[in-house]
């Protein structure tokens, strides 16, 4: 029968179709926003995620599924190994006052959020695991806008390595209070400790051998071309599946990596923005898994502890950038700058949020860290934008400056 070959009515499209209607729907927002407003192609991206979940088609973040978990670890690893290779640790000798300015603002920043969360009723541990996780400023935010507006100066390049340094705390932080979970017992801090030598030693094992990899690679390589970008794209997902079997950090990993291979070199190499077309896929993908996890019903369960929570971080870090500013060698402006263009958070946040779910105290942290993802969500828009305008402020972005396509050189 004729029937017989005819599809089934009415239609069921099936994932890849909901997959690709996201992607078109999200470049389509994130090109939208960028054209029109000047804003940064990420808030549009989120904000189709947000759109979709608002839907009723949004993502559980507190049991966020293997795939979506992988594709966000993926565009992490390779947005942190970029921003790893931007980082010149060199600068902090020629300047040690720019490290005073980010451990100030960091530790600024954990007590301003914890003291916060404390002062709501929260428990203490994880009221300093919220804040340990809010120390971390975006770094896919801060390498996205230098490179769609063509961002140069002062502010722009302390923003990327404060970016860098506040990563590794709350990384090493994190850590710390996730082997700290189990405190009831007498050995957990001992426990605590052996957790971080692990995770720490075997990330920077991991790092070592991805950095000598990626280098002995450039030597057969270009990676300027679409097809050195794509292999330096696989030694990194090889590199993240190797710490993620052995539980190493991999947010901790691809970042060192990055910095070790620029050690290597004065001046950054140059390739493709965030790796060619896979790479910007990846970055796409993360931002909108990001907007369908982080939906309307998350950002109305944290509530007004949310808003403060940002306010206070906010503050923090303004208060840390001025302080040591002109002893770095910034000026008020930039000081006050860079103190603004800290705030964003994105998927680092993130995935250090939904790492403490699984401790064994998670019933009694499942409150606080609605605060924190409702804060996460409302950084992810609004922080862009701070961003934007701040290194506008600065004079880091010239007037109507935009940046390369996807696959251009930076």
């Amino acid at each position: 029968m004729l029937s017989a070959y005819l599809p089934a009515w009415p239609p069921h499209p099936d994932g890849v179709f909901w997959v690709g209607a996201a992607l078109v729907l999200a470049t389509v927002t994130g090109e939208s926003v960028f054209r029109l407003l000047r804003w940064p192609r990420l808030v549009g991206y989120a904000a189709a995620g947000m759109l979709i979940a608002a839907g009723g088609t949004g993502l559980d973040a507190y049991a966020l599924q293997p795939s979506a978990r992988t594709i966000v670890d993926a565009a992490l690893a390779v947005l942190l190994f970029e921003i790893g290779h931007r980082v010149n640790l060199r600068w902090l000798r020629a300047n040690p006052a720019l490290l005073a300015v980010s451990l100030f603002e960091s530790i600024l920043g954990f007590a301003a959020v914890f003291v916060t969360l404390r002062l709501l009723g929260f428990a203490a541990l994880a009221s300093a695991a919220v804040a340990g996780l809010m120390v971390a400023t975006s770094p896919a935010v801060a390498l996205r806008i230098g490179s769609e507006f063509r961002a140069s100066g002062q502010v722009t390049e302390r923003l990327l390595f404060l970016s860098a340094l506040n990563t590794f705390y709350a990384v090493i932080v994190c850590s710390l209070l996730l082997g700290m979970a189990d405190a009831s017992r007498p050995q957990g801090s001992v426990m605590a400790l052996l957790h971080m030598g692990y995770l720490i030693g075997g990330s920077v094992v991991a790092a070592a051998l991805l950095a000598y990899a990626v280098n002995w690679v450039e030597q057969h390589f270009d990676f300027r071309d679409e097809g050195g970008a794509l292999m330096l794209v696989g030694l990194i997902l090889l590199a993240l599946s190797l710490v993620r079997m052995l539980n190493w950090s991999p947010l901790l990993t691809p970042l060192l990596a990055g910095a070790l291979l620029r050690l290597r070199s004065q001046r950054p190499r140059l390739w493709p923005r965030h790796f060619g077309t896979a790479g910007g896929v990846l970055v796409v993908l993360m931002f909108l898994i990001l907007g369908l996890s982080l939906n309307a019903r998350i950002v109305l369960a944290g509530g007004a502890g949310a808003i403060l929570v940002v306010a206070a971080r906010l503050l923090a870090k303004l208060i840390g950038t001025l302080t040591f500013g002109r002893a770095s060698g910034a000026s008020w402006k930039q000081s006050l700058a860079l103190g603004l263009a800290l705030n964003p958070a994105s998927g680092v946040n993130f995935m250090l949020a939904i790492g403490f779910i699984g401790w064994n105290s998670a019933q009694a942290v499942r409150p606080v860290l609605a605060v924190a993802l409702s804060a996460i969500a409302l950084l992810e828009l609004v922080g862009p934008l701070l961003a934007r305008w701040a290194l506008g402020y600065s004079g880091d972005i010239a007037p109507g400056a935009a940046g390369p396509r996807s696959g251009e050189p930076q």
